[in-house]
């Protein structure tokens, strides 16, 4: 897993506040930014970041590959295993029926865009997108469950 998206991870379980409350050494990123709170870089990563989602929602997706650092574009290979990644995600997810938050922080240099959603298929399920913006490169981009919203019971192996 990247390096910055596994950060990220760590820092979507502790700013969840359905978080499992643990200890860490590890402090974690700069809590979220309020839109009157975000530093220049956050607010430019949020209006980006929002737009190259909502192209990404609409399958349509040159915009955010040629966003992306050769490393990220690395990732996937091609545009065209890029939009077989987003097919295959429409096809087993759905649609976005709603959206749960939008946020962001600096995790070093990176400003990070979030966007947490329920999907039609699996409304139990909040994923979280995450763009993080280098400049005006997106220099991460992954997606991660975040939340499940079930009262399932969960089984323990001893």
């Amino acid at each position: 897993m990247n390096p910055t998206l596994l950060m990220v991870a760590l820092a979507l379980l502790v700013l969840s506040p359905s978080a499992l409350a643990q200890g860490t050494t590890a402090a974690p990123p700069r809590p979220p930014a309020a839109a009157a709170t975000r530093t220049p870089a956050e607010q430019a990563a949020f209006t980006r970041g929002r737009a190259l989602m909502t192209e990404f929602l609409a399958l349509r997706l040159e915009r955010l590959w040629n966003s992306f650092t050769p490393a990220v574009q690395g990732q996937w290979g091609t545009l065209d295993g890029f939009t077989t990644f987003r097919k295959t995600g429409i096809e087993q997810y759905g649609r976005e029926t709603k959206l749960v938050r939008e946020r962001t922080f600096m995790q070093g240099n990176e400003a990070v865009y979030v966007r947490s959603a329920i999907y039609e298929k699996f409304p139990d399920q909040v994923w979280a997108f995450v763009m993080g913006f280098t400049g005006d490169r997106v220099t991460t981009f992954g997606v991660l469950l975040e939340e499940e919203r079930t009262d399932d019971p969960v089984a323990l192996g001893h």
